[in-house]
């Protein structure tokens, strides 16, 4: 829990000097959104930042960089585990549209630091305390997003198939975003 509060608030920190840059560097010409995301890629859910590439331009491709997670416990007679997950997508991204709504198609990998500890009947009551961190697969995004012209509301709402690294595991999930788009 300690990481991800650690994160978010690195995650503002950093956030707040990019927008505070002088325009010699042009940053506020880019169109960026920051948005919470029920579900999707995150899982459960996490916080996003994401931009588009060339200046002026609310579509085209962009990138989308994100933090979430859950933590999860259970104390039962025959199991008591922890277990936490930290997500980090990370997806090269491409708006279709005109005016303030899209088509929103993207790619991207899943970064994941993962703690379980616990013991009961699923490790033969012996007590476990495992954690790491790696890229668990990849995932695909296929949405609508709603967005403001200059400074505003913004929606999306997408399907995210996903495919675990090394074991062929594939499953899809629907996420919700919720946020704020600027110049």
């Amino acid at each position: 829990m300690k990481i991800i509060t650690f994160t978010c608030i690195l995650l503002l920190f950093l956030g707040s000097q990019l927008f505070a840059q002088t325009d010699s560097l042009q940053f506020n010409s880019y169109h960026k959104n920051i948005y919470a995301e029920l579900f999707g890629s995150h899982l459960i859910g996490g916080v996003n930042f994401d931009m588009r590439l060339k200046k002026g331009q609310m579509d085209g491709i962009g990138f989308r960089l994100g933090i979430g997670g859950l933590n999860v416990s259970s104390s039962t007679p025959d199991i008591n585990a922890s277990l936490g997950l930290v997500t980090f997508p990370i997806e090269f991204n491409y708006l279709y549209g005109k005016k303030r709504s899209f088509l929103l198609t993207g790619i991207g990998i899943l970064p994941l630091y993962a703690s379980i500890s616990g013991m009961g009947e699923v490790t033969n009551n012996e007590y476990i305390n495992e954690e790491g961190f790696g890229v668990t697969g990849g995932f695909l995004t296929i949405g609508y997003r709603f967005q403001p012209k200059n400074a505003g509301i913004m929606f999306q709402a997408n399907w995210n198939p996903m495919f675990l690294r090394n074991s062929g595991f594939f499953s899809s999930w629907f996420g919700l975003g919720l946020g704020f788009g600027f110049k």
